[in-house]
């Protein structure tokens, strides 16, 4: 059961799948915390760099509820690198095509980033989860290496589903190093692929083609 920031508990009182997840759910950032963990386990400090709205006694209660309704889990790594990790658990697993689901929605909101506005690698990889049209390219199949920022990222994309995760592969079909800005630009088609390499906003290890099938397939949606 979800509780307020006085501790006291806070219910929708039906008996129903929808409202008991909200209990849960529903209270503003617990949802955020949730996409944090979409791209793998983090420690403390890195839900709270990727929250920085977030009061820390807020990310404490939100995770200790997420915890106490199963979809988190806090677990030790061991050595040579201890360190407290928080992840999500199957049930809390279950949550990611809702989630993702809402993401779409919002995607198509978005429009251009607006001042002020962060623009974090991490979500702009995450955002390819929402924005992959599988009916562009049916056939696609094949990983790609983005280096945003300098973070890497690899997505993959095999029977019409993706997956964006942080890391490196062997031979991608094209490596793409360049800024979250001309990311999100090269994305919405305000700037072509072509351009971005032209003005050294962007730099291209492998098929050109290849990027090409990737903005194809996870161009925004603009309209």
């Amino acid at each position: 059961m979800a509780r307020s920031r006085d501790g006291s508990a806070k219910s929708y009182g039906q008996y129903c799948g929808v409202a008991r997840a909200l209990d849960v759910l529903g209270e503003r950032w617990t949802l955020l915390v949730v996409r944090e963990l979409l791209m793998g386990p983090k420690r403390y400090t890195d839900l709270r760099d990727g929250l920085p709205g977030i009061a820390t006694d807020l990310l404490t209660a939100r995770l200790r509820t997420l915890q106490d309704a199963g979809l988190v889990r806090r677990r030790q790594l061991p050595r040579p690198a201890p360190a407290t990790i928080y992840e999500l658990t199957e049930s809390g697993r279950l949550v990611a095509p809702a989630l993702l689901a809402l993401g779409r929605v919002g995607l198509s909101m978005l429009g251009a980033p607006e001042a002020g506005e962060e623009l974090r690698p991490e979500l702009i990889a995450l955002s390819l989860r929402l924005s992959f049209r599988p009916s562009e390219l049916p056939d696609l199949d094949e990983s790609y290496q983005l280096e945003i920022d300098e973070e890497p990222f690899v997505i993959t994309v095999s029977g019409g589903t993706v997956d964006t995760a942080p890391g490196t592969i062997p031979d991608p079909a094209m490596t793409l190093a360049t800024d979250s800005a001309t990311l999100v630009a090269m994305l919405r088609r305000e700037v072509t692929p072509s351009d971005g390499l032209a003005d050294g906003r962007a730099q291209l290890n492998g098929d050109a083609t290849a990027l090409e099938r990737f903005i194809d397939a996870f161009a925004y949606p603009t309209g």
